[in-house]
């Protein structure tokens, strides 16, 4: 009798789990109708209900393959800069000159190196939509171990991938993940360092840029507007970890009305924004598309030891 009412049960959630799915497909589409980019639609719908096709399905393969090769590294230390505790001061217009500061050397495992940069599920969506966008030069600040920039160099119509990272032992193995990519750079420099040497010397508008690494408000809305002279109309920007702290919250709910977007799209782990194209009003303000009442609700870090690094 009770493996019956187990059975009966666990068909039960079945049955509602795939009426949830069904539902949550049925609002993305509603929400595509409505003006929500078509091109985030794979991306979002892998998110509700974990299907991918196989192409990118051998590039997530590939990608933790290589993240459990590092994590099997165990306790093999690295030394890494940690992003800084928020400052605040960053305004509605931070100075463009006024160059971020490092945060404070940390001494990191490979095992949780592994775990430090984007896990499966995010890495996929980032490989979605830098794909269905046809991103065809790419930009990542903030490297890691090179798992992200598996996913997004790996994107059908990308030409040209560089990424920076500014700890020199993970430039290295970010280095060996990615050294079956192709047309793959990566710079082993701070932010604004390889922002001076690399911007004017691309010979081309950057596509999509993936800001990640230095959490912090006054940093991260730098960074931006070092970026937007050189995107190209309806390029992607990509702001990882939306919901870190409450200082990286209120940097995205700034960012998210900057009035050089079209779109600025809330998926509570990351942003997603589209800069406007040559056909938008330069006056008109970015469409506003909170998605976390679809994908589920990302909670905001928070906590009296969020900050120690150490732990």
């Amino acid at each position: 009798m009770k493996e019956i009412h187990a059975l009966i049960t666990k068909l039960t959630g079945k049955i509602r789990t795939s009426a949830v799915a069904r539902s949550k497909m049925k609002t993305i589409g509603h929400l595509v109708q409505s003006g929500l980019p078509r091109e985030m639609k794979p991306a979002l719908k892998y998110l509700v209900s974990g299907n991918l096709d196989s192409r990118a399905a051998a590039v997530v393969k590939l990608a933790e393959e290589r993240r459990n090769q590092i994590a099997g590294m165990g306790d093999r230390r690295v030394f890494i800069w940690g992003s800084p505790k928020p400052r605040g001061g960053a305004g509605r217009y931070p100075e463009i000159d006024a160059r971020p500061q490092p945060g404070k050397v940390l001494e990191f495992t490979m095992e949780r190196i592994a775990r430090t940069g984007k896990n499966q599920k995010w890495g996929t969506v980032l490989y979605l939509v830098a794909r269905e966008f046809k991103s065809s030069v790419v930009l990542e600040l903030g490297t890691c171990a090179g798992i992200s920039a598996m996913h997004l160099s790996q994107a059908t119509n990308v030409d040209m991938f560089v990424t920076v990272e500014g700890s020199e032992e993970l430039a290295n193995i970010a280095k060996e993940s990615l050294k079956a990519c192709k047309n793959v750079e990566v710079i082993n420099a701070l932010f604004d360092d390889a922002l001076d040497s690399q911007l004017l010397s691309l010979g081309t508008k950057v596509d999509l840029a993936f800001i990640d690494g230095h959490h912090e408000k006054t940093a991260t809305i730098h960074y931006f507007n070092r970026l937007v002279p050189f995107m190209s109309p309806g390029a992607v920007v990509i702001f990882d970890d939306i919901s870190w702290s409450y200082d990286m919250r209120d940097t995205w709910n700034i960012l998210s009305k900057w009035s050089e977007l079209a779109h600025a799209m809330d998926l509570g782990e990351i942003g997603v924004c589209v800069l406007k194209g040559e056909r938008d009003s330069a006056e008109a303000e970015p469409k506003y598309w909170d998605l976390q009442p679809t994908l589920g609700k990302h909670l905001v870090a928070e906590g009296p030891d969020y900050w120690d690094w150490d732990r």
